[in-house]
């Protein structure tokens, strides 16, 4: 039998922001990827599961774990048993070969650029983005300087919120590494983000083991 643990719970909520589908995989990380293929996320949890499953509506299995209140789980070959004191639900398990989930592992190329985004920087970049009405933050780079940008670029007049997150990188190019804010679907807390010229971002939790994989928009730049 299984509880899962708060953490986990969280990792579920979070994934589920990503796809409504999951896979799990025996004694392995849980991951996730978007139907776009531009969000990919894995994450290591404190109670592995023993068995492969797939999950079609990962919301509403949460609020049928939330609906028995703190469950163990008893797993069988096409449904899993939550039980707490008197109330249980049977909860059927989905072929995984109808659901959208990870067929391989990202390979992350060299990075150009390594910098710390915190909670409370993310959190204000969001505030931004929804007063100013803009889709897209950018991590701005020229000369060690590193700042999250929030604006319109298809708009020169449009507002714009500027905020520096580290005044001396060790990267000293110029770039605009450009991201949609809906794609910075991540579980609260502080970020290393490494970001490649390739497109693609690696965005790691600073105490829980999870890791993001991100992709950036094609109007991103960099010069060396």
């Amino acid at each position: 039998m299984t509880k899962l643990s708060t953490e986990t719970l969280e990792v579920l909520k979070n994934f589920a922001t990503i796809n409504p589908n999951l896979v799990v995989k025996a004694d392995e990380p849980l991951s996730t990827i978007a139907e776009a293929k531009n969000v990919f996320a894995k994450a290591t949890i404190s109670e592995p599961f023993k068995s492969d499953f797939g999950i079609y509506d990962l919301n509403e299995f949460i609020n049928v774990v939330n609906l028995v209140g703190d469950p163990t789980l008893e797993f069988n070959d096409d449904s899993v048993l939550l039980k707490n004191g008197r109330s249980k639900a049977s909860y059927r398990f989905a072929d995984p070969g109808i659901l959208t989930s990870p067929t391989s592992q990202i390979k992350m190329p060299p990075a150009e650029v390594s910098v710390t985004v915190t909670e409370d920087q993310l959190t204000q970049v969001r505030k931004a983005a929804n007063v100013l009405g803009h889709s897209v933050v950018s991590v701005v780079g020229n000369e060690g300087a590193i700042s999250l940008s929030v604006t319109d670029n298809k708009n020169s007049s449009a507002n714009t919120f500027d905020m520096v997150i580290d005044e001396d990188n060790a990267c000293k190019s110029e770039f605009d590494f450009q991201f949609l804010i809906s794609n910075i679907r991540v579980v609260s807390g502080d970020y290393n983000v490494e970001v490649s010229s390739k497109f693609i971002s690696r965005w790691e939790n600073t105490v829980a083991p999870i890791e993001y994989f991100i992709a950036l928009e094609k109007s991103s730049t960099f010069s060396a």
